[in-house]
């Protein structure tokens, strides 16, 4: 029996849709390759702002960052501040690993000498264990000159307390005065009875690579380009296939070749020496 083909509008229908559907793949790598070489381009400027700015010489705030401007491209500069350190402010990030280490990240305000407010990484502490206190910053006397890497605060995500991440001014009490758009990762603190490079361990800066990010592009980009090939290919086959004719009729076994006939007595056969008897 002879399986009905598909109508030329239903084989018409099955082909578009496999073309539609590598078209839909083609689409998504394409948005996927191109946030891929967003954030190698995001990486790749950071890296050239980092190379600018690490090894020029320090300078003060106020000739990087002035009132009312954000850090912007001066991250990663190593500026110096004189002021006082709001000890009140003080706030620990404590969700923030060091080096794998569990650890809390201080905060502070720093109230500078030119009517600003500067959220500064002051150092990390070891989380203490369970009959251990918490180690508390020996805050310098009188006014203070910080030297800080410059950096841009960083997104809010919501979580505060135990759960925070982000160094923000979110995570802290309202600053006393304006506060600087931006943040500094404290390299040293002078006061008269001395300097210090951090109150407790110094937070390292990050290493930054450009990571996969390029690699990844171009195995999104190759996709995008075989999605289509692979349909039309696909669509072909199956135009092909819908069209071509089919019997799915159980095939009759073939027949068996006659026994050939031995000679018996006489030239007669098998067969009629049995009939004469």
């Amino acid at each position: 029996m002879r399986v009905a083909l598909p109508s030329r509008a239903a084989r018409i229908a099955r082909v578009v849709g496999v073309v539609l559907l590598a078209l839909a793949v083609s689409a998504v790598a394409v948005r996927a390759g191109l946030w891929q070489l967003d954030r190698h381009e995001t990486r790749a400027a950071a890296i050239a702002l980092y190379e600018a700015n690490a090894d020029l010489a320090p300078t003060s705030l106020a000739e990087v960052v002035a009132p009312g401007q954000a850090v912007g491209d001066a991250e990663w500069r190593t500026v110096t501040a004189k002021g006082r350190f709001d000890e009140t402010s003080l706030t620990l990030l404590r969700n923030r690993p060091v080096d794998r280490e569990r650890a809390y990240q201080q905060l502070v305000w720093f109230d500078t000498d030119d009517g600003r407010s500067l959220l500064l990484n002051i150092g990390w502490v070891r989380v203490p264990g369970p009959e251990e206190d918490l180690a508390t910053p020996e805050w310098p006397v009188g006014d203070v000159t910080v030297t800080a890497v410059l950096r841009r605060v960083e997104p809010d995500d919501g979580r505060r307390d135990d759960g925070a991440t982000r160094i923000t001014p979110a995570q802290m009490p309202a600053p006393a005065h304006p506060a600087v758009d931006g943040y500094g990762a404290l390299r040293e603190a002078c006061a008269q009875d001395g300097c210090v490079d951090a109150f407790g361990a110094q937070v390292p800066l990050p290493t930054l690579s450009l990571g996969p990010h390029l690699a990844y592009t171009w195995q999104w980009f190759a996709l995008a380009v075989i999605a289509p090939v692979a349909g039309v290919l696909l669509a072909r086959r199956e135009w092909e296939f819908t069209g071509a004719p089919r019997d799915d009729a159980p095939r009759a076994p073939a027949p068996r070749p006659p026994r050939a006939r031995r000679a018996g007595r006489g030239g007669l056969s098998d067969e009629e020496i049995e009939d004469a008897l």
